[in-house]
């Protein structure tokens, strides 16, 4: 009783300052937290249990998998009063010591006990009124998702490859350092930046270097907390370029969407700590939602750990609950998002296997996805979950899957992963070549930057519609790679960034047209101008755009700027004029 009229007159006195003081959540949470036990917000976020594991507190299920002898994660149900939640959270016995309030994530430590003696206290209290979800604290390995070394680029030329000298764009025969932007049709997606409007996208990984060239000034991080336990890597860094290197500054490497706002978290453990707690994942990306991170980039997974063909019973089954309930809660609460996630480079061995034994979010599939009591459909889940495969250059403009790549029906789409160019660690390299889906993903990360930000309306489930449904090349099955599990092989859509950003305008503007031509071979061109626009002419002097339907002189130009030649134009809203050759 006495804590119900602490908390009462607390809430009362909290909220008539909180039109004053901008800081009276976390005082309204610091006064309930001293007097029971939890935060009264639904916005608080306490991790610092994290810092605190040792060797001490695991305990080992095999020599891939432990988990915390002495703590319990707890998910409670959605929409409990602050009352109802501390009557479930004393019933779990022990001691509250940490919570991300919004995925109703509570965190409760007990003494120490067996791996069968947690199994039945969580089952115990899952069967609680009020309770959605309760599980062990698992660790497992989870890696970077890069490979040293690609057997499978046999075809590439290394004088090329790695010249620093520029190269020159042929989105036809993608080439060069550049290669992965010429895939994507990245130029011609560029064209329309004059729609763009702001973006966050998040980015979940080793650390970032806040000093590179490409990457000052874009990154910030949820907090200061966040900000102190960044340390920079080269992995990080390769992530962040790829999807918003600085693309205006003539040098180095350019990102997909430049222009987007990169909230992080650095996921790595605590220096001295070997093991990842699985939980991490849910509290950095949960607070990178709450950030405002529209997009988040997962270039992570456990399918290096995975000594067969597939992952353990909790990690097919536990695991993806608790994941998709906190995307559940999220959803519930307002909050929208997409997550992209790399479908991992082969097992322990290197031998690609099904991706969703590759954890966290590509293992959620509609066997094992849970949204407890929040009325949010499953598809809505599904829905906002991009698997990426990684595809190599084949130098004819064709791409295919890449030796290491994980397969399977859960993949959504494959983007460039062999070689990419992008940046490093100054302590290593300004700039490097890195290879593994871990670097196709933030291809993906980058172009739903750039599709969200024609229209900030759309929802996330949109945004993943349009990406992986607007491509017009495959990444095929890797015919030289040796599968030696049983896996579902079958091609991928290919990434394209020009055809998703043109689709994400046709669903906004419905007074765009859509035109298309080939310039004459005695043409040297680069671009062509209509109404104040100008649009990619490619290497053989095809060219295609969506623009406000008009009539009027199109302007042809050189790389210099200068005009060389002109064509009258006209088309309407919905319409696609083929001009033939010109």
């Amino acid at each position: 009783m006495f804590s119900k009229i602490i908390a009462f007159t607390m809430s009362l006195i909290m909220t008539v300052t909180g039109t004053v003081f901008g800081f009276a959540d976390s005082v309204v949470d610091s006064v309930f937290e001293a007097v029971c036990g939890i935060p009264f917000t639904s916005s608080a976020v306490k991790d610092g249990f994290l810092s605190e594991f040792d060797k001490d507190d695991i305990g080992f299920i095999d020599e891939e998998t432990g988990y915390i002898r002495n703590t319990l994660a707890v998910f409670v149900d959605g929409n409990l009063s602050f009352f109802e939640r501390l009557r479930v959270l004393r019933e779990c016995g022990g001691a509250v010591i940490g919570w991300c309030a919004p995925a109703e994530l509570y965190v409760v430590g007990k003494g120490n006990m067996t791996h069968e003696k947690v199994i039945s206290e969580c089952e115990r209290i899952e069967a609680l009124d009020g309770v959605a979800l309760a599980m062990p604290l698992y660790l497992s390995k989870t890696e970077e998702q890069l490979t040293p070394d690609d057997p499978f680029d046999y075809m590439i030329d290394k004088d090329t490859m790695f010249s620093e000298n520029p190269v020159e764009w042929n989105e036809l025969r993608p080439d060069g350092r550049n290669w992965w932007l010429e895939a994507i049709d990245a130029r011609q997606a560029w064209d329309y930046e004059e729609r763009f409007q702001p973006v966050s996208l998040g980015i979940l990984d080793s650390g970032f270097d806040l000093e590179h060239p490409e990457l000052a000034g874009k990154i910030t991080f949820p907090n200061e907390k966040r900000a102190r336990k960044n340390r920079p890597s080269d992995h990080g860094c390769h992530v962040a370029g790829i999807i918003a290197a600085e693309r205006n500054n003539s040098t180095g490497v350019s990102g997909i969407c430049d222009h987007a706002d990169l909230i992080c978290v650095d996921w790595n453990p605590d220096l001295f700590q070997l093991w990842f707690t699985e939980i991490a994942i849910y509290f950095g990306f949960t607070e990178l939602v709450q950030a405002g991170a529209k997009v988040i980039n997962l270039s992570l997974g456990i399918s290096a750990s995975v000594r067969l063909d597939r992952s353990s019973l909790y990690d097919r089954v536990i695991k993806p609950r608790a994941m998709s309930l906190t995307m559940a809660s999220l959803l519930d609460k307002g909050y929208d998002f997409l997550v992209v996630q790399s479908a991992g480079n082969g097992n322990k061995s290197g031998d690609p296997i099904d991706s969703t034994n590759n954890g966290h979010f590509t293992a959620i599939t509609e066997k094992n996805v849970y949204t407890g009591k929040y009325e949010i459909d499953k598809e809505e889940i599904l829905g906002r979950i991009i698997s990426v495969s990684a595809a190599m250059n084949l130098y004819d403009g064709s791409f295919m899957q890449a030796g290491y790549s994980n397969v399977g029906p859960y993949i959504d789409i494959a983007a460039p992963g062999s070689l990419i160019y992008s940046c490093g660690y100054p302590a290593i390299a300004d700039y490097t070549y890195k290879s593994g889906t871990s670097m196709a993903a933030p291809c993906v990360t980058g172009v739903a930057g750039l599709v969200w930000s024609v229209n900030p309306e759309f929802t996330g489930k949109d945004v993943k519609e349009i990406i992986v449904t607007s491509t017009d090349k495959t990444a095929v099955i890797n015919d030289y790679s040796e599968y030696i599990f049983n896996v579902e092989l079958m091609d991928y859509p290919m990434l394209n960034a020009k055809l998703a950003v043109e689709e994400a305008i046709k669903r906004t503007d419905k007074t765009v047209g859509t035109v298309t031509g080939k310039l004459s071979e005695a043409v040297s061109a680069s671009a062509v101008e209509f109404d104040g626009t100008e649009y990619t002419v490619l290497p053989d002097g095809s060219f295609s755009f969506v623009a406000p339907a008009a009539s009027g002189t199109a302007t042809v130009k050189n790389s210099d700027g200068e005009e060389i030649d002109s064509f009258e134009l006209s088309f309407s809203a919905g319409e696609t004029v083929d001009l033939g050759i010109i």
